[in-house]
């Protein structure tokens, strides 16, 4: 993804937001965020259905009917799931969704962005680092498939950090880092990147190895000849 969509523009041309997923801060998203939550929930139940099936088969087994073991077990997920989705909801409220920086062409001010409610301005210069941390998963010798990236960013400020956020899939840990030097360099702020590699572990050779058809044409070879 291009630097520009993770350090852009504001919606009102007054700040510079280093966004880190579509469309945070805005109401919409906010309660996407929450559908999120539930949806997040509810596949976690599904993860446990093979438990679920395992409780009606013994309830069945020690005399319940299978109506009634069903029953049961669906109305105790249901309420675990009611009583959750306000927890995760929450969390996903609470997370940090966009940076904003004001005024757009030399900052002087920060504000996060949760959900849909940004927070009070504060002065940049609490702001101590922005950090870059990049992994680099590179390809073994042989390895058709392409190396795999992943950026997080971690805004550290003097009361604390926030992050580390995932940058979006495929965003230039090198435009970006320049970008934000530009951006905050003038004011004094660090663009600290941190860059991690590793080769990607080649698949495991099963015990004794692997040799297509090597063994069946040896044993039909022998075969032949000995029937001549």
């Amino acid at each position: 993804m291009p630097a520009d969509e993770v350090l852009r523009p504001g919606r009102d041309g007054a700040t510079v937001d280093l966004v880190f997923e579509p469309g945070g801060g805005s109401w919409p998203a906010a309660a996407l965020l929450v559908v999120r939550a539930l949806a997040m929930l509810l596949a976690l139940g599904v993860v446990f259905l093979p438990a679920g099936i395992l409780v009606v088969a013994v309830a069945v087994i020690v005399g319940a009917t299978l109506v009634g073991a069903v029953t049961v077990c669906g109305a105790l997920w249901a309420a675990a799931v009611l009583l959750l989705w306000p927890f995760a909801a929450v969390a996903e409220l609470s997370s940090v969704r966009r940076v904003q920086f004001a005024p757009a062409g030399a900052p002087t001010e920060l504000r996060f962005v949760r959900g849909a409610r940004a927070g009070a301005w504060a002065p940049l210069s609490g702001l101590r680092r922005i950090q870059l941390d990049e992994s680099v998963e590179e390809p073994y010798e042989g390895d058709p498939a392409p190396a795999v990236r992943t950026l997080a960013v971690t805004v550290v400020t003097s009361t604390g950090g926030e992050g580390p956020r995932s940058a979006p899939k495929g965003t230039d840990a090198d435009a970006l880092q320049r970008s934000l030097e530009d951006l905050l360099g003038p004011a004094g702020v660090a663009v600290v990147r941190r860059t991690e590699r590793r080769v990607r572990p080649e698949p495991r050779v099963p015990a004794g190895g692997w040799v297509y058809g090597g063994s069946g044409s040896a044993n039909s070879g022998g075969g032949f000849s000995g029937g001549g």
